[in-house]
């Protein structure tokens, strides 16, 4: 009986890397090489353009145009293009307002009492009416026409009840200027109630329910009253006299 060594080294071989080792060895075992029918050829001619088919990118037709040139399809049209950003149509504004707010720009912007009139004027005319706002009315301050003048102070001193004077030393200055030079009574009474009440010096009520000015508190002595020329006199002249009094007061 034939004895077999344990330690006999075992080999196994991959008949399929065998046969396809041979293939590349022609005649190195022995073995014919398959032949290939024209149907396989067929087959496989048909697979590979299937796949190439599949795999390759789609191109769209080109279509004639009337002139008979070619136009390129929309997906090429797009990919070649860059993106281009389509931004929305601003709203339709009422060209009223847009007038509007031209005009009362003009009025805000304006300096001196002749352009300050002018825009008002131009504001009034194209038929809108002022807006309850306080640099509005200061600039009317400057208006040439006094009754301007005194709407104006009539509604600043309604805005000013529940509002801070924006610019109140502008405000003041406008407020003396018109108590000063204004030809109606009424406009510098107006004028100076309104600069009262800036200040925070309001009149005091007399006994009758009328409002009566405040009195300034009392002096050891108080010097002559000096009478000031009936036409305001030259600037010189009223200077004198102020210095005149002081001097007076000062004396005693």
């Amino acid at each position: 009986m034939r004895r077999i060594r344990r330690d006999a080294t075992k080999v196994w071989h991959n008949p399929e890397l065998h046969t396809a080792y041979g293939r590349g060895q022609p005649n190195s075992a022995g073995l014919p090489r398959p032949t290939q029918t024209g149907e396989d050829r067929r087959a496989a001619k048909q697979h590979r353009a299937a796949l190439e088919a599949l795999f390759s990118p789609r191109k769209e037709p080109e279509v004639e145009d009337s002139k008979g040139g070619r136009v390129k399809s929309g997906r090429d049209a797009a990919s070649k293009t860059p993106g281009r950003i389509v931004l929305a149509p601003p709203p339709q504004s009422d060209p009223k307002a847009v007038e509007r707010q031209r005009l009362l720009s003009k009025l805000l912007g304006a300096s001196g009492r002749p352009n300050i009139s002018k825009a008002a004027n131009d504001f009034l005319r194209a038929g809108h009416a002022f807006p309850a706002e306080q640099d509005v009315y200061l600039q009317l301050l400057e208006h040439s026409d006094e009754q301007r003048i005194q709407q104006a102070i009539d509604e600043l001193s309604s805005i000013l009840v529940g509002e801070l004077p924006k610019r109140r030393a502008v405000l003041e200055s406008r407020l003396r200027r018109i108590e000063e030079f204004a030809e109606e009574a009424a406009t510098r009474e107006a004028a100076e109630r309104l600069r009262r009440q800036v200040s925070g010096r309001a009149e005091a009520p007399g006994a009758n329910g009328a409002a009566e000015p405040v009195a300034p508190l009392p002096t050891a002595s108080a010097p002559a009253a000096i009478s000031l020329p009936a036409d305001g006199g030259d600037a010189a002249e009223r200077g004198a006299l102020c210095a005149a009094a002081e001097a007076a007061g000062e004396a005693e």
